[in-house]
């Protein structure tokens, strides 16, 4: 099959497959103008046209989450992002397409309702910082996990804190609201932030509320003898931050998470290693931290939703939160996913899950919102394990 070099209206592409040239080393894929990742080549990825629909399917050697957020438009064109041994939510909204130099771009300078974000294969962020923002330099002098971890947390650390050797019971387990003394965003998102943070029950000695938990760089996940478990801390605002920190998690839950649309949505989606993990489980979004994680976390009094994975494409969570002037413009939750587990155990310390907020691109684009992208991504492990970089990968 010929290779072809299309762009415009992939609509009018006659091409029935696309296929990546050997002779090209490290093609890259570019979504919205964000940050590139390798495709591993092969196999690459194809482009197949079917009647009125069209697939782009690309597979990286990191991790693409996507969603679809606010209106889309007509264009029938979906994208299955793809990873080894790993389901990944597809979205679509694509009226371009590109291939050209090696480097594969989906809508370049066009927006839609499609938000993705992209992670490395170790989990890194090549940049914290949404190309929509102000802040473009940073200083690189430091070593790479101590960048990668503060990539994780839009923070100016106290003068006492190291990244070198982080204690993490001093980070601030509130990404969207800032007490201001003596916790200090680096960027302020006055605009619009969206967050997911790892956390872990309160340690010993620590100051923190066991209601919220202490900061951790992984999701707390654990393993039954059918299920594997995961939770993370997901934060939202839109506009300027009000309130104390954890100020923003329901008082008294409602009994169903809201249904109507509103001015800006922030969609929540999981991604999770399919030859480990089950596409049949269950979700529940909770008002604080649960205790302990078993079969029955999402059965405890603290939950205000719950629903099953069951009948979403690709068994993957599909959430969100809605924001609004005069609705709601800060919520802070915990969302639980259950899974049912195999005995195909994940590849040494590489992630089981991962759970990922994406902001109203619209807002991103337009308004530089949600400017820290650092922190729009959680991923956890089997076990006591973590990427090399985290620390003694056991």
């Amino acid at each position: 099959m010929l290779v072809k070099k299309f762009a415009g209206n992939v609509l009018a592409a006659a091409v029935a497959a696309v296929s990546i040239p050997t002779a090209i080393a490290a093609p890259s894929l570019v979504i919205n103008d964000g940050a590139p990742i390798d495709i591993l080549s092969p196999p690459g990825f194809s482009y197949v046209a079917n009647g009125l629909t069209s697939m782009l399917k690309v597979t990286t050697d990191g991790y693409v989450i996507c969603a679809n957020i606010g209106t889309a438009s007509a264009t029938p064109v979906s994208m299955q992002p793809q990873h080894l041994r790993w389901t990944l939510p597809s979205a679509n909204d694509i009226p371009t397409v590109g291939y050209s130099g090696g480097v594969l771009s989906v809508n370049k300078q066009i927006e839609t309702s499609l938000a993705c974000q992209v992670r490395g294969p170790l989990g890194e962020v090549r940049t914290p910082f949404s190309g929509f923002g102000d802040m473009v330099f940073r200083d690189s002098w430091e070593g790479f996990s101590d960048v990668q971890f503060a990539n994780l947390v839009n923070w100016i650390p106290v003068p006492t804190f190291s990244w070198s050797a982080p204690d993490w019971t001093k980070v601030p387990n509130d990404a969207c609201t800032w007490d201001q003394d003596p916790n200090l965003p680096m960027l302020a998102e006055n605009a619009l932030c969206a967050a997911v943070a790892g956390v872990r029950p309160v340690a010993g000695g620590s100051q923190n509320d066991a209601r919220y938990g202490d900061r951790a760089p992984t999701m707390w996940t654990q393993t039954t003898a059918s299920k594997f478990i995961y939770v993370a801390r997901i934060d939202a605002r839109f506009g300027p931050p009000s309130g104390g920190p954890n100020s923003h998690f329901p008082v008294n839950p409602p009994s169903a998470r809201p249904d109507q649309s509103s001015t800006v949505d922030v969609a929540i989606r999981d991604a999770y290693d399919s030859n480990y993990l089950t596409a049949s489980g269950t979700y529940c979004l909770l008002k604080q931290l649960p205790p302990t994680l078993d079969d029955n976390v999402c059965n405890s009094s603290d939950v205000y939703y719950s629903g099953s994975l069951a009948g979403n494409p690709g068994g993957i969570l599909s959430e969100r939160i809605p924001l609004a002037v005069g609705f709601t413009q800060a919520a802070s939750l915990f969302v639980a996913v259950v899974r049912g587990k195999t005995t195909d155990l994940p590849l040494r310390c590489t992630p089981a899950a991962a759970i990922a907020v994406l902001a109203d691109p619209g807002v991103s684009r337009g308004e530089a919102g949600d400017e820290f992208i650092g922190d729009d991504v959680a991923f956890g492990f089997y076990g006591n394990e973590m990427f090399p970089w985290m620390g003694a990968c056991p």
